[in-house]
């Protein structure tokens, strides 16, 4: 039966790699114009859509590459042709003058054209005279975002997905949309405190029990809280996605975080100066801790746990885990966090 479950999980996955990013879709070999209708066609049908995809690689499709049947809470159904366009130039006439002639063909009651890229001119003015929807470059990227939260869902709830990513190339980077003067510095940054907002986001989804994990913000909202770095509550209800009622249930939870991780402050030290202990900064951490995580101080570490902290000096939770006294079911609630703190106290030149 073990075997049979391994096999029956093997047939569960979708086969087909997904991109990491829009820079990824746009230049590994992997994709092609074929793959790119494939992305489209397993984006909708996660979604929920019936998908048929029109013709094969290389052969007509009567102007329509995908047609989707959207069931309607009315009870109705939306019959949608779609014309993808995996192309770095500007999308022309043709290929909108032939989705058009796809709507009667195919009883149609919507047309879209999706492009990574975008329309000439006529070629919009063409697609707005007849009602045709024009999908671009940003929104590929958001259903790249879809398929990554999707999978997070699936990771949070099930511990699996049947969604698969295309493996980086870690010899080969992509050029970015956008270019930064220091790109190394400014990247680095910027991926850790991507990394340290997704901890966070996964701290309170656990917390108010909230899912899908995406429910507490999205990449999007994610980003505008990294730019802005609201501190204050008036701050945040700013940050579009953040609505009276996030703010509400934890929204002190994100000003808190922000203050402490994103926000640049010099190294802790006391009213006289002198910089605080390792010690003496785990002490202080843990009422922030059991607060956050609806605990008791007690039940966050006790005083001989923090010194076996200090002797120990972990830099990973497998580390945590060997330190004596460190509750077991405390390394999966807060145990990123810790370390994430821990760790300037541990990279501090050593005085002499």
């Amino acid at each position: 039966m073990g075997l049979l479950d391994e096999l029956m999980q093997q047939t569960k996955k979708i086969d087909f790699l997904f991109p990491n990013s829009f820079e990824e879709l746009m230049n590994s070999k992997y994709y092609d114009y074929d793959k790119f209708e494939w992305f489209l066609y397993y984006v909708f049908k996660l979604d929920g859509s019936k998908v048929q995809k029109m013709g094969k690689k290389g052969k007509g499709d009567g102007g329509a590459d995908l047609i989707l049947t959207i069931p309607q809470d009315s009870g109705g159904l939306l019959r949608v042709g779609v014309q993808a366009k995996y192309w770095k130039n500007r999308v022309g006439t043709e290929p909108v003058n032939q989705l058009a002639s796809a709507k009667s063909r195919h009883n149609l009651t919507h047309l879209w054209i999706i492009t990574t890229s975008d329309l000439t001119s006529d070629a919009k003015e063409i697609a707005e005279s007849m009602d045709i929807s024009i999908l671009r470059r940003e929104d590929v990227k958001k259903f790249i975002e879809t398929i990554k939260h999707r999978y997070e869902k699936d990771i949070e709830e099930k511990g699996e997905s049947s969604i698969e990513f295309l493996k980086p190339d870690k010899k080969k980077t992509y050029k970015s949309d956008k270019v930064s003067a220091k790109p190394q510095q400014s990247e680095k940054a910027e991926s850790n405190h991507i990394s340290l907002m997704k901890d966070l986001r996964k701290e309170i989804s656990k917390k108010y029990k909230l899912y899908p994990i995406y429910t507490v913000y999205n990449n999007e909202v994610m980003a505008q809280l990294i730019k802005e770095k609201p501190t204050t509550i008036e701050a945040l209800m700013k940050i579009k996605g953040f609505g009276e009622k996030k703010v509400q249930l934890f929204g002190e939870d994100v000003i808190v975080f922000i203050k402490e991780n994103l926000v640049a402050k010099k190294v802790s030290s006391n009213k006289s100066g002198s910089t605080i202990s390792f010690f003496d900064f785990l002490i202080s951490e843990r009422p922030k801790i059991a607060k956050f995580n609806n605990l008791s101080e007690a039940e966050v570490y006790d005083d001989q746990t923090a010194k076996n902290i200090v002797k120990m000096k972990p830099r990973s939770k497998n580390a945590l885990r060997k330190v004596f006294g460190f509750k077991e079911c405390n390394i999966e609630i807060f145990g990123d966090y810790l370390i994430r703190k821990i760790t300037p106290f541990l990279d501090e030149p050593k005085s002499n």
